[in-house]
């Protein structure tokens, strides 16, 4: 005998309109500088990391009290480059 909710639950699955629909968008794994893993990323969510890298890493630099301050901020930017890897 099959269960009603396992019946409900395949037909949300199969139906196209239904928001439990896998995609088939590909998605990705970015691994941050401490070795966080970011999972199911989409290309806009990797788009958005690095965006917010780039513009907030130079802000950061700029504002540093002097030039070992902000020798420091890009050392460390350096040494924390993540990787990314589709799923």
């Amino acid at each position: 005998m099959t269960r009603f909710d396992v019946i409900d639950d395949i037909k949300a699955y199969n139906d196209p309109n239904s928001c439990y629909q896998p995609s088939d968008e590909p998605l990705y794994t970015i691994t941050e500088w401490g070795g966080t893993k970011l999972l199911h990323q989409t290309k806009d969510d990797v788009v958005d990391y690095v965006h917010t890298e780039l513009f907030d890493m130079p802000f950061s630099i700029n504002n540093a009290e002097d030039d070992d301050e902000a020798f420091e901020k890009a050392e460390e930017y350096l040494e924390k480059f993540s990787a990314i890897e589709k799923e």
